[in-house]
């Protein structure tokens, strides 16, 4: 994951502050997903201080703490109509394994 893409972290935000986030993601959990995709892009721009994603040309790399809500928040975009979507499938839980000083 790297700064071309966009990464979504759909945990609840008491799961963030219990465990770490992962590096350059945005929190926006899952059940206010499809309303804040949904948002004009300066209110998104607003709310999250970074751009919103392109539909067409940004890719977009969701994640949870197992893949499970990650899933669900790609076929929720893909509903949405975005097209660059991924599912970071082991999560919170596998990247703190992997990159435990991150």
């Amino acid at each position: 994951m790297d700064r071309k893409s966009f990464v979504i972290d759909v945990r609840e935000s008491h799961e963030l502050a219990a465990t770490g986030s992962l590096p350059n993601s945005i929190n926006v959990p899952l059940g206010e997903l499809e309303n804040d995709l949904n948002l004009p892009t300066d209110v998104f721009e607003e709310k999250y201080k970074v751009p919103k994603p392109d539909k067409e040309n940004d890719e977009i790399v969701f994640s949870c703490a197992r893949g499970n809500r990650s899933r669900r928040a790609a076929e929720i975009a893909f509903k949405l109509d975005y097209k660059k979507l991924y599912n970071y499938m082991g999560g919170w839980t596998e990247w703190s394994v992997k990159y435990p000083s991150t």
